[in-house]
């Protein structure tokens, strides 16, 4: 593969997906337990602390790479959607689903103890914002790519 072939906008997508793909390893979630004693400490990675968003990630980040990597430089027939106009909405829907869990943090459970009932919340961390930066660069790339490719089509 030759990246001299690739636009601009594939470029950033390619790398916005490979950083959402590191950041989702790092730890998006701490906590806060409500309790009077400060006993639990809880660190999640998006991989443990959410339930179906990762996958939808993984989706956007394979779809876009894939998009990246198997782009034909001259294609003899257009898709009906274009692929980066696909991907530029799996950047939408994974930016919004980061956004919603940077609002509304996982809870990781409440118990008795001795003590009383501990409530252990969920605390953004500084990943998670980064990881909705990357979603945001799969979104721009996706656009500018999809409009890096209208004059070629018109033409």
């Amino acid at each position: 593969m030759e990246l001299g072939r690739l636009s601009n906008g594939e470029r950033i997508s390619g790398i916005s997906a490979i950083l959402l793909f590191a950041f989702m390893c790092l730890h998006w979630f701490g906590s806060k337990d409500s309790g009077e004693l400060r006993l639990f400490s809880v660190d999640r990675t998006a991989w443990e602390a959410l339930d179906y968003i990762p996958t939808i990630l993984l989706i956007t980040i394979v779809v876009t790479l894939a998009a990246v990597v198997l782009r034909p430089p001259n294609p003899v027939r257009k898709p009906p959607i274009p692929v980066n106009a696909v991907v530029a909405i799996l950047g939408v829907v994974s930016a919004l689903l980061i956004l919603l869990r940077i609002l509304e943090p996982p809870n990781f459970g409440s118990f008795r103890e001795i003590w009383g009932t501990i409530t252990i919340e969920g605390t953004v961390q500084f990943p998670t914002f980064l990881a909705l930066f990357a979603a945001a660069g799969i979104t721009f790339g996706g656009c500018l790519a999809l409009r890096e490719e209208r004059p070629a089509q018109s033409g």
